[in-house]
């Protein structure tokens, strides 16, 4: 079964949602170490997004973070604003397992740095319409998805693919298969079990699970039962 990684976006503190990353479209549900400690059952593996990071470029969050590893003994992927050496050693200090870099991975220097360094971070492939946006999802580039994994492939072996199109809308997007090697989760707009399969049969390892955990709309006990199966 494909693994499952509950999201926890934080923004001025609380644990909320957005919709195509719009801080416009905000929803939000609370503490976000609450959420951790009862997400960190589901699979032993959590996403956690430091929105104020991701918009501003530097970790805002990092109590709260230094908080929940405190709290849980899950897997922990974080980012939003690690775009510097200085402050993805800080994110590693904290006892994340993996940071995530997505703006960060433009930068040649830095990405070549950070994954002679770390080979366990995660690249973040953030597309809209087809093209990789970056700095919170604000400005955009010509480079497509698939020229941008050609380009960072060997330089990690985790990835994100976030369709940006379909986050926090509860439609998830059809994605051809376009990696021949790696470890690839999927964001954006997963709103039920059904999801999950279809992203299995896509060729995804893991999902990234945010909205439709908060409302309801996928139950944490049927995630139980299928990471059991």
């Amino acid at each position: 079964m494909i693994d499952i990684y509950p999201a926890i976006d934080i923004y001025n503190g609380e644990a909320v949602s957005l919709e195509n990353g719009k801080i416009e479209k905000i929803e939000s549900f609370g503490d976000p170490v609450k959420f951790a400690q009862k997400f960190s059952s589901i699979s032993g593996k959590l996403h956690i997004v430091d929105l104020n990071g991701a918009f501003t470029g530097n970790p805002a969050n990092t109590n709260l973070i230094k908080s929940i590893r405190k709290n849980v003994k899950s897997f922990i992927q974080a980012g939003g604003g690690y775009r510097t050496m200085e402050s993805i050693e800080t994110g590693y200090s904290l006892g994340i397992d993996s940071i995530i870099i997505g703006t960060a991975s433009l930068d040649k220097k830095i990405l070549e740095e950070v994954s002679e360094k770390h080979k366990n971070i995660t690249i973040s492939i953030d597309a809209y319409n087809g093209y990789i946006k970056y700095n919170g999802w604000a400005d955009g580039t010509e480079i497509s998805y698939r020229d941008f994994y050609s380009m960072v492939k060997g330089r990690a072996n985790r990835f994100i693919f976030t369709a940006i199109n379909s986050d926090g809308t509860g439609h998830i997007s059809r994605i051809e298969k376009f990696w021949d090697e790696g470890y690839f989760m999927y964001a954006g707009g997963v709103n039920s079990i059904d999801d999950l399969k279809k992203l299995e049969n896509m060729g995804f390892n893991g999902a990234i699970i945010g909205k439709a955990l908060y409302n309801g709309n996928i139950k944490i006990e049927e995630l139980k039962c299928l990471q059991n199966e």
